[in-house]
């Protein structure tokens, strides 16, 4: 383990001293070379297969050409021998032609071969080592024979060949430059008898040229395997951009079928955008509506509350006073108007709340000629002065299966546009019929509402029951009743169709399925009930808990008001077993009513509790069960239903009861 570390810390400071003579490859991580042989290493180790043949393939014909050249120079030098040496002509040019020459030829003939791939390198350290080898025998010949020590020179030579040229890769290259030198130390000391100073200063030039030419060396195959490296992370790259290529060619192609689709569809595209042009002021006006609309159905919780807390004491105290008046008087039939005018504003507050949660309502066999009348009466007490009404009403037309509130909200708005169509009108006329009609479906219910007013051109018509489209001046119209009108039609399978011409007035013709199934018979009026008992009442209106406390005053029971749900918890706690029943309204500001309810069964668990909403929807039935609320009544308060409901509720009849 030590031998490794230590081998581990030679070569970092083999690196690092490299980094400081400029051999490092800083900026990319994955470079990793054996200081040394300059063998790829790690995780790129891989590599070096791949770079011997490459090194292989660019190498070739340059290893040709330097072989060439190689032995022209060395045969070249045959004219210094001429020159220097004339007596040793013959072994000079023997080693020259004879013997190195052939083997430059042989090593360029040998490059044809499939086996030189392999050996290559081999080659080359063979023929830089034979050469040199040459260069050191002539050596011999001249010291020895002439004394001259001038040959030696031609070393270096083959050191500047071998280690750049000829493509020897720097480990090979000093394998045959180190083997030379060692070839030539022994010869100059024991064969050529070379005097030891000559023998120091060649070696002082032989050892610069090869160490200088080892540096080159390193450089040269350190940088081409740089380039290599580089190459392959290129190549790399190259293939990613090819994939990507692909990809983005085969997505191209793709966007440009769909293009190609699309642009056929361009024309009315544009024409498209034109006319959304043209209506964003319009949609804008419909958004401000809108909001406004969504405002009320956030609010129609509170408005009912307040509505019904308004509608409670009108119903209560007339119920009270039709109870106690003659009902053959004139004033039981005022009394009785009233009161179903403040049943109709109950029905309107339901409408509301129903609008605002969107949820269906209740559906009943309804006659639509007795709602009509009943219209009509409110229509004629409104009605200008000049326009006449003509009704024709079938009084056996039969039944339709709808909600009466919403019935009686599309024959209003039927009959207040066509009134507000004839405002202009010296003399106008409003039409009302309802009459059956037997059809291949089966029977049907119609109602026509006609004017002779200003009427409708084609383009008004298309749009009539578009929501938010509206004639009316500002501030006379919100463009939603006619559409509400068409949804409340089309949600009962109805029909409504118009007929107008401009200034020939309007005709609105509606139909409806004929209801084929039982009819139940109206049930008679629920009589007073009447009781005993103390009862705590608790509500924070003061004219709620006035009106209930006097109802049930008249209906026989002893009342404790509270207009403060904390006062009535602590009257309550003073004096638990005081009380026979808890009546509370639902929403107060301090404690609502089932927390009330809650509070004061934790003291008494036996104690029965009515609980009084304008929003009983809203109430979780889970809640209502868990506090033991034993009957849910709504507001607002119908007296009969009330004391019914009481006296159900004290006899032990009323259970956890929700409308």
């Amino acid at each position: 383990m030590r031998h490794h570390i230590n081998q581990g810390i030679m070569a970092h400071r083999i690196q690092k001293g490299l980094d400081l003579i400029g051999l490092s490859f800083p900026g990319v991580k994955e470079w990793d070379l054996h200081p040394l042989t300059l063998s790829f290493r790690g995780d790129i180790a891989g590599f070096e297969k791949e770079y011997r043949d490459d090194y292989f393939d660019r190498n070739l014909k340059p290893y040709r050409f330097s072989i060439l050249l190689s032995f022209l120079f060395y045969d070249f030098f045959a004219l210094l021998d001429l020159y220097a040496l004339p007596e040793l002509i013959k072994p000079l040019w023997t080693i020259r032609f004879g013997m190195v020459t052939p083997l430059f030829i042989a090593a360029i003939v040998y490059s044809f071969f499939p086996s030189f791939r392999k050996s290559m390198q081999w080659v080359l350290v063979g023929i830089m080592y034979l050469g040199g080898l040459g260069i050191i025998h002539m050596t011999i010949f001249a010291s020895r024979d002439a004394g001259n020590h001038t040959y030696y020179a031609g070393l270096i030579l083959i050191f500047i060949f071998g280690y750049s040229f000829i493509r020897a890769r720097f480990m090979y290259a000093n394998l045959a430059g180190w083997a030379i030198i060692v070839s030539y130390e022994v010869t100059a000391l024991f064969i050529a008898k070379t005097p030891i100073q000559v023998l120091i200063n060649n070696n002082f030039f032989l050892l610069g040229s090869i160490i200088i030419s080892m540096f080159i060396s390193y450089y040269m195959e350190y940088n081409d395997r740089k380039a290599f490296y580089l190459r392959k992370l290129l190549v790399n790259e190259q293939d990613k951009v090819k994939g990507a290529n692909a990809a983005l060619e085969r997505r191209v192609a793709e966007r440009t079928r769909q293009l190609t689709q699309t642009n056929r569809d361009l024309m009315t595209e544009i024409e498209i955008r034109r006319q959304r042009e043209e209506e964003k002021a319009k949609l804008e006006s419909q958004l401000l509506q809108l909001q406004k609309m969504q405002t009320i159905g956030t609010l129609a919780g509170g408005i009912a509350h307040d509505f019904n807390n308004i509608l409670t004491p009108i119903l209560g105290y007339t119920d009270m006073a039709l109870d106690e008046v003659d009902t053959l008087s004139e004033l039981y039939d005022d009394l009785k108007q009233v009161n179903n005018a403040a049943l109709r504003g109950k029905d309107l507050v339901q409408q509301i709340l129903t609008f605002s949660r969107q949820v269906d309502i209740e559906r009943k066999p309804l006659r639509l000629d007795d709602l009509v009348k009943e219209t009509m009466v409110l229509i004629k007490a409104s009605l200008p002065p000049r326009v006449r009404v003509v009704q024709e009403l079938e009084t056996e037309s039969g039944f339709i299966l709808a909600n009466k509130g919403q019935m009686h909200q599309v024959v209003m708005n039927l009959c207040t546009n066509a009134i507000h169509a004839m405002k202009d009108q010296a003399e106008g006329r409003l039409q009302v019929r309802l009459y059956r009609e037997e059809e291949e479906e089966g029977p049907r219910i119609c109602l026509s509402i006609g004017d002779n007013g200003t009427g409708m051109d084609a383009r008004t018509l298309e749009r009539i029951f578009e929501p938010f489209y509206t004639q009316k001046e500002v501030g006379s119209g919100t463009g939603l009743g006619l559409s509400v009108v068409h949804g409340i039609i089309s949600s009962y399978k109805g029909t409504i169709r118009v007929e107008s011409q401009p200034g020939q007035g309007t005709v609105f013709r509606v139909s409806f399925p004929a209801h084929s199934g039982s009819v139940a018979e109206q049930e008679p009026e629920e009589e007073v009930k009447r009781g005993s008992g103390h009862i705590l009442l608790v509500d924070d209106e003061e004219e709620v808990t006035m009106m209930v406390g006097r109802m049930l005053h008249s209906l026989g029971y002893t009342v404790d008001v509270r207009g403060d749900s904390g006062q009535a918890l602590e009257a309550f706690r003073s004096n638990p077993e005081a009380f026979d029943l808890l009546i509370t309204d639902q929403a107060m500001p301090e404690l609502e009513g089932l927390d009330l309810v809650a509070s004061c069964r934790a003291i008494r668990p036996d104690l029965k509790a009515i609980l009084i909403t304008a929003y009983p929807e809203g109430l979780s039935r889970d809640r209502v069960r868990e506090v033991g609320v034993t009957r849910v009544i709504p507001k607002p308060i119908i007296f009969r239903n009330f004391s019914a409901g009481i006296r159900d509720v004290l006899t032990g009849e009323g259970t956890n009861e929700m409308p």
